[in-house]
């Protein structure tokens, strides 16, 4: 019996985001509404929201439009346009990790499809609407056989119906008439009992001729019963695994880390050289158009970073237009000369400094407006009575009324634990704040690991300002391809300072072997696979993952996942780093790590172990004291 085929339709681009944003969010698909907002959806989770929109780059590309997660699922799908062809490269892979994660054995995604269109008669089109529905309905566990598969099948079918407004109808087995009346019909059972004792019979006459010639017909029939057994054995410990410790732990361990691809960036002296050419034909094409708008000078933070770039080859270069410039003898031109003077005389004084890093921004506080509709937007605006960096960190400095300590400040930790204000401490941060704002801070000669620096992250800013100094910075990423080199050479292109160097490297903090590889590859100076070579001045272990909706009473395989990054993958890739340096006779130079720490200590709920693993990191700070007290042998 085939079932009777359906109108196939288009699926439409709000299916395919909707499926998308669903099982990002792990929650049923009638429960995510298309009207509200990824924003809204995710209730602020940053990093699950940057999840959410990297998945949708990654199967839309360029047509996902600027700032997707401001638009509700519906709008967000009008502006991606009409869906085209097949399912996009990331639902693809989320498909096939559904089918090997969760199916039983040879119930494959074409074995699948074949059942759709012979059982249900869907034609491909609706094949892929209901397969982006069974991701939102993901088993839990592995299924354990084709008929549990089959019945989860005909559960998604059933929803796809009703959700599609369609029902699956059963063609006729007879058919029409095919001329003679009353011809013999014989029945599928019948021929398929006549062939299998067709096949009995050739199988009887086979084994006799087998017999005679001396021939085992079962030697290769048990060698593959015996790896059968083998293999029954090692799926029954995979599926052990992965009921334990779930599909999204598994998969979230796996290394990235491989040293061939890394990417290096260090030619600070050309971008400087093509940032001023750029700005002197900018002026140039200003002054003789007649625009007002030309430039008599530039800004603090763009001349700071041609002077951190500064090189002789930069300096004879502007020497050179300025020449060009005043033998034109054209006053037209006069704004450009100043201009390109200024370039000049700056660069050519900061060839004898070291590149620094200073905070030039203008100070920023948040603001909400509430629209008469009940609308919130939420914006960063430039704060009042502060319209300088500086001035923002003497407003930070003042004593809070009626204490001593200001609302920033740092604590020490007494030998009972304790933590409390000290007034050094946080006098000296403020001394390096100020110094951020003022002179600036010297990183030339520094080496640095910066992990969790992706785009518009914490640890993307402490990155530039790294580069800026004249720090060699390695940054990892998890979602190596060309649009995170881009950004990452955009990074280098704006920001690195004469001296300083950038290394991108495929990294995944969830992996132990990858935390092994990378501080490997960072140490080690000799041998067939050649490192850096480099000492760690500064650590700072800033990858994270979200755990949306994680409760006590539904922790998740994601939730170890999330956790095994924030806590025990950063204590091993300490410990990896400590053991390193002694191995190497690295005692006299520490590297300073800086902790991803968190007040929230479970405070905001719904989000998994991240409370526990924040924390569990403050615990480093006692093992700092205690395990060098108890090394083996004494060491």
């Amino acid at each position: 019996m085939t079932a009777a085929a359906l109108i196939d339709v288009p699926l439409q681009s709000l299916d395919v985001v909707h499926a998308l944003v669903t099982h990002k969010l792990k929650r049923p698909l009638a429960d995510v509404s298309s009207l509200k907002s990824i924003k809204t959806l995710v209730g602020g989770k940053s990093t699950l929201q940057n999840e959410i929109v990297g998945d949708l780059h990654k199967e839309f590309g360029s047509r996902v439009p600027d700032k997707p997660e401001e638009l509700s699922l519906q709008d967000l799908a009008a502006a991606i346009g009409a869906f085209g062809g097949g399912l996009g490269k990331h639902t693809q892979a989320q498909l096939a990790r559904l089918f090997s994660n969760k199916m039983p054995g040879g119930f494959s995604l074409s074995s699948t499809r074949s059942v759709l269109q012979s059982a249900y008669g869907l034609g491909l089109q609706r094949q892929d609407a209901l397969l982006l529905l069974a991701l939102t309905m993901e088993p839990s566990s592995r299924l354990s056989g084709d008929a549990e598969a089959k019945a989860w099948l005909g559960t998604v079918a059933e929803a796809y119906a009703a959700k599609a407004g369609i029902s699956y109808a059963t063609a006729s087995a007879g058919g029409g008439s095919s001329g003679q009346a009353g011809a013999p019909v014989i029945s599928s059972a019948e021929v398929e009992e006549m062939q299998q004792k067709q096949h009995e019979h050739i199988r009887q006459q086979i084994q006799v001729l087998a017999r005679y010639a001396g021939m085992d017909l079962r030697e290769d029939a048990r060698l593959a019963e015996d790896k059968h057994a083998l293999i029954v054995g090692l799926q029954s410990k995979v599926d052990g695994i992965l009921a334990e410790l779930g599909d999204e732990y598994i998969d979230g361990v796996r290394p990235l880390f491989d040293a061939r691809k890394a990417r290096f960036f260090d030619s600070s002296w050309n971008w400087a050289r093509q940032e001023a050419y750029e700005l002197i034909q900018q002026a140039i094409a200003n002054c003789t158009s007649g625009s007002t708008s030309a430039p008599a000078s530039i800004d603090d933070a763009s001349l700071q970073r041609l002077k951190n770039r500064s090189s002789p080859g930069l300096v004879q270069m502007l020497a050179g237009s300025l020449s060009i410039l005043q033998a034109a003898n054209d006053n037209s031109l006069e704004p450009a000369i100043k201009l390109v003077s200024e370039l000049h005389s700056a660069c050519e004084l900061a060839l004898n400094q070291p590149p620094v890093y200073r905070e030039l921004s203008v100070p920023t506080g948040p603001h909400v407006d509430i629209g008469t509709d009940g609308t919130v937007a939420y914006s960063e605006v430039p704060r009042p009575d502060e319209p300088s960096f500086a001035e923002f960190v003497k407003a930070m400095r003042q004593p809070v009324a009626q204490d001593m300590s200001p609302f920033i400040h740092l604590k020490k930790q007494s030998v009972g634990g304790i933590w409390s204000y000290c007034a050094e401490l946080s006098a000296t941060y403020y001394e390096g704040l100020g110094e951020i704002c003022g002179s600036g801070l010297l990183f030339a000669g520094k080496t640095a690991l910066v992990t969790g620096c992706g785009q518009g992250s914490i640890g993307a800013d402490i990155v530039i300002g790294l580069l800026s100094g004249g720090a060699k910075v390695v940054a990892t990423t998890s979602s190596y391809s060309r649009k995170t080199m881009l950004f990452f050479e955009d990074m280098y292109r704006t920001h690195g300072a004469r001296g300083s160097e950038l290394i991108v490297v495929p990294f995944n903090q969830g992996s132990t072997g990858d935390v092994k590889q990378l501080v490997d590859y960072i140490y080690r100076d000799s041998g067939a696979a050649k490192g850096l070579g480099w000492d760690l001045d500064y650590v700072i272990p800033f990858a994270a993952v979200t755990d949306s909706g994680g409760f006590a009473t539904n922790l998740t395989s994601h939730s170890e996942y999330a956790q095994r990054i924030l806590l025990i993958n950063v204590m091993r890739l300490l410990g990896r780093i400590k053991d390193t340096k002694e191995r190497l006779g690295y005692n006299t130079r520490a590297s300073l790590v800086v902790l991803p720490l968190s007040s929230n200590h479970g405070n905001f709920g719904g989000d998994g172990l991240y409370g526990e693993s924040k924390i569990g990191l403050e615990t480093a700070f006692n093992r700092h004291r205690m395990d060098a007290r108890h090394k083996p042998n004494g060491h």
